[in-house]
Order: structure tokens, then sequence, then C-alpha cells
């Protein structure tokens, strides 16, 4: 039996929900790892841990394989977007286009958007196109804290660290990861 991926708030750590779900790989340096993304299941479950979506009784919604692979393509997209822009390069427009597409597909019938701006989905497709809406303005509209990528995982996160030049996604895993690795090179 498959066993659904488990959500924490160790899985949101970036400081932003775009990039938050673009980080649901197990890492994505040097390779890209395991996909969090691996079930139907798993993507309703981020959804419910993002605030997105309520918890359903006995989890009854069903994404199908399509919507599956749309999120994973939606999480691609933003992948190419945000390299582009981390190291300063024109951003991609087949990937700009297909984020822009997301969040307009969603505003069809899944996504209610208030006066304030405030987003709602209705359903799981909805939910998606909620994220394609933060991504979309996260790279139209960069936050002041620079967006880097950890460098042991490829976590993306933002850089609220004083001198704006932190390098891990996370202290608690590839912080101690690193510091650990650099004192059994220097006391090996």
């Amino acid at each position: 039996m498959k066993t659904v991926t488990r959500w924490t708030d160790d899985h949101f750590i970036a400081g932003d929900l775009a990039l938050d779900f673009a980080n649901t790989v197990y890492r994505r340096l040097p390779e890209v790892g395991a996909d969090l993304l691996d079930s139907g299941a798993a993507l309703i479950g981020w959804y419910v841990h993002a605030g997105l979506l309520r918890p359903a009784e006995g989890d009854a919604r069903r994404v199908t394989a399509g919507q599956l692979a749309a999120a994973r393509l939606l999480r691609a997209r933003l992948w190419a977007v945000l390299e582009a822009q981390r190291v300063g390069n024109e951003l991609p427009s087949g990937a700009l286009a297909g984020l822009l597409a997301s969040a307009q597909a969603g505003l069809e019938r899944d996504l209610v958007v208030a006066a304030d701006g405030a987003v709602t989905p209705r359903t799981a497709a909805g939910a998606g196109a909620a994220v394609a809406l933060r991504a979309v303005r996260l790279v139209l509209n960069p936050p002041a804290r620079p967006v880097r990528s950890c460098d042991r995982c490829g976590w993306y996160f933002l850089d609220t660290s004083r001198g704006r030049r932190r390098r891990w996604c996370s202290m608690k895993t590839c912080g101690n990861q690193a510091k650990a690795a650099r004192f059994r090179e220097t006391h090996a």
C-alpha cells in the first residue's frame, strides 16, 4: 500500500505560498528528488494544509490524473520562471503564459475573488488557480526580500535575514547538515 505525503509546517518554510508549492519535491538539487505530490490525496492534503481548502469529511474529494498532472506542470512552470528571475534572465514567455493560463482557467468557475482581492477556491482546481495567481503576483511584483534557493536542496525561500545572506531553506534541516559536514571536514 502506498503512503500519502503527510504535510507538516516544515514543508511550508518559504515565506510565500507559491514558493511552498514550488518546494513540493524532496529536493531540486543536485537532481530532482522524490515528488511529494505523488497522488491526488497528497495534492488535496497540500491544499488543505496551505489553507486553500477546508478539510472534507473522510477526505471525499477526488483529484483526477489530469488535475494532478496540471499541478505538476504548474510547479515546473513556476520553477522555470523563478530560476530565470533568480539568475537575472528574461522570464521565459511560455512558462509565464502557462501560469497566467492556469490562473485564468480557475477564475472561470472554480475560484472567487472578493473586492479586496481575497481569493477563495471552491474546488481543487480553484486551489491550483489560486497558487497560479500567487505565482504570477510573486514574479511580476517581486518582494523587497529576494527569492533565493537553498545551497543544499534547491528549495526556494524569501530571504528575510537581516543581512540578506541566508543560504539554507531551513536551519533545522539543510543548515544543520551543512554545518555538520563542515565540522566533519575540519575535524577529520
